[in-house]
């Protein structure tokens, strides 16, 4: 699992990029924040903006799982980037995508009129300009200055 991996070395977004299997930006349908965070993770729907990697395509919908250290910051609306791996059935039965991105404690935010431009190479860059940034924030927004 990437988890263990990237403990284990020096995390690097570059190195979650290409590990993903799902990368997709999306609009939040849905969320459910009843589970606390012994109880488990967030459950959440969401519809697909533009997929970058994996099975979904424009406009599909999913569910996924959120780790307890976000908190309660998805709100329906909002557009986000996901980087997502198949849940553990263990851990999430009826939920088949857990977010990736709970490594590196970033919650990536994509303004809607930038959609188009998402690609694999400026998410690439963009990320990377955020990990060598010493002002590293917990929310980033891929917007119309990202694109490359």
């Amino acid at each position: 699992m990437l988890e263990c991996d990237m403990e284990q070395e020096q995390f690097t977004f570059e190195r979650l990029i290409a590990a993903a299997e799902t990368i997709v930006a999306v609009e939040i349908l849905s969320t459910d924040y009843s589970a606390t965070p012994k109880d488990g993770a967030m459950a959440a729907t969401a519809r697909v903006l533009k997929a970058l990697k994996g099975p979904y395509t424009t406009g599909m919908q999913f569910s996924f799982k959120e780790t307890a250290w976000v908190g309660p910051t998805y709100r329906q609306g909002e557009h986000r980037i996901l980087i997502l791996e198949k849940a553990r059935p263990s851990e999430s039965p009826s939920t088949v995508w857990t977010i990736e991105n709970r490594l590196m404690r970033t919650d990536l935010f994509i303004e809607n009129d930038s959609v188009p431009a998402l690609s694999e190479e400026s998410l690439r860059s963009f990320l990377k300009e955020i990990q060598e940034s010493e002002d590293r924030q917990g929310k980033v927004v891929f917007d119309k200055r990202s694109e490359v």
